[in-house]
């Protein structure tokens, strides 16, 4: 009778070791999954200014494997020594794109708050944080965030981030509640500015066709043009000679006239009488003397009044006293004058040799 009560107790042994071992074997080879973050790739944070202590726009941008689902965060997170500063939504764009190539990207509508497609912005001194309502971000799309003056989708940026006050390598964390992150360094430095400086040399080309021309004989009955290579004079109009000007002065240049009229050479009383200013057309029978020009080439100039009249002639220069002939108003290449005289006398014009000496200075204003 013992023999079968133990046999019975060590089969309900056996039977019961049996089941345990089938439970733990079971066990062992249920497949467990566990989900792990993935790593951002492609990161990148191009800044308009790395200098301490500078204000700095920054475009930041990644690639996020695994994307975003409605409702997670993306955030971004300075370490200590920046200073975000209060972002409104028109100084950052949200935009994603249609591939892992960070290009051809699309931009999201951002604001205080969630809401349906639209993110909302969240600040601290050191963190943005964009909360999705019900947007979404397909897995392998790259993420372009642009703040400060960069940004322009849905105004017109500020510059909102301050740089830290000493040179530094930081290290920007990129997270939030999506599945993926990554980190970003940057290297501040003490200036990261070079100054250039040049001279550009100043220069004026100033010069005159001849210096010699010719009246001939006057007399009251006929007009007569002055001529550089007639000695006799011209009864036609004709262009006696040119000026050239040419400068890089900013503010151009200023061609003045002076010198006493026709003037004899036996008594320096008798001249022949410049019209003056304003012009005046041709009136053979009186005393006159006067000129015109024209110009041509380069760029700003322009002729002073009393000498631009097509059919008309004006001097108002003297001995002594300069008048304006012609302007320039900025750095020009070859302004060419080219300068009519023209000359009448009166029946009682006293006989003599005429000159005169016209004297043309030009002026840069640098």
């Amino acid at each position: 009778m013992a023999t079968k009560i133990q046999l019975k107790n060590l089969l309900t042994s056996l039977t019961s070791f049996i089941t345990i071992l089938a439970i733990v074997l079971g066990a062992s080879i249920v497949h467990v999954e566990l989900a792990y973050a993935a790593a951002l790739t492609t990161l990148s944070d191009n800044m308009s200014s790395v200098k301490v202590s500078a204000l700095s726009d920054h475009t930041f941008q990644f690639v996020t494997p695994t994307g975003v689902s409605a409702g997670q965060t993306v955030a971004i997170t300075f370490p200590a020594g920046w200073s975000v500063g209060n972002l409104a939504t028109t100084s950052v764009d949200f935009a994603t794109s249609t591939s892992a190539a960070c290009s051809g990207f699309g931009q999201a509508l951002v604001s205080n708050s969630p809401s349906g497609l639209t993110w909302g912005v969240a600040t601290t001194t050191t963190s943005i944080t964009f909360t999705s309502g019900t947007a979404t971000i397909p897995a392998n799309r790259c993420i372009q965030i642009s703040v400060g003056s960069n940004a322009s989708f849905q105004g017109t940026g500020t510059t909102t981030i301050t740089n830290p006050s000493s040179a530094t390598s930081s290290i920007l964390m990129i997270g939030g509640t999506m599945a993926d992150s990554g980190t970003i360094t940057v290297n501040i430095i003490t200036d990261d500015t070079v100054s250039v400086s040049a001279t550009v040399q100043q220069a004026l080309t100033f010069t005159i066709s001849t210096t010699t021309i010719y009246f001939g004989s006057l007399n009251s009955g006929s007009i007569k043009f002055a001529s550089s290579t007639n000695v006799a004079g011209d009864t036609l109009e004709n262009i006696a000679h040119t000026i050239a000007v040419s400068t890089n002065a900013p503010s151009g240049y200023t061609l003045s006239v002076r010198g006493q009229t026709l003037t004899s050479q036996q008594n320096p009383l008798n001249t022949i009488t410049a019209i003056g200013s304003p012009a005046a057309s041709s009136s053979p029978g009186s005393e006159q003397f006067g000129m015109r020009a024209t110009v041509a080439g380069g760029t700003g100039a322009t002729v002073d009044p009393t000498f631009s009249a097509a059919t008309s002639y004006g001097y108002d220069g003297t001995a002594t006293t300069s008048a304006i002939f012609a302007t320039g108003t900025g750095a020009t290449n070859a302004n060419t004058y080219s300068i009519r005289y023209m000359a009448n006398i009166a029946a009682l014009t006293e006989a003599g040799t005429y000159v005169a000496s016209i004297v043309y200075v030009t002026t840069a204003n640098f």
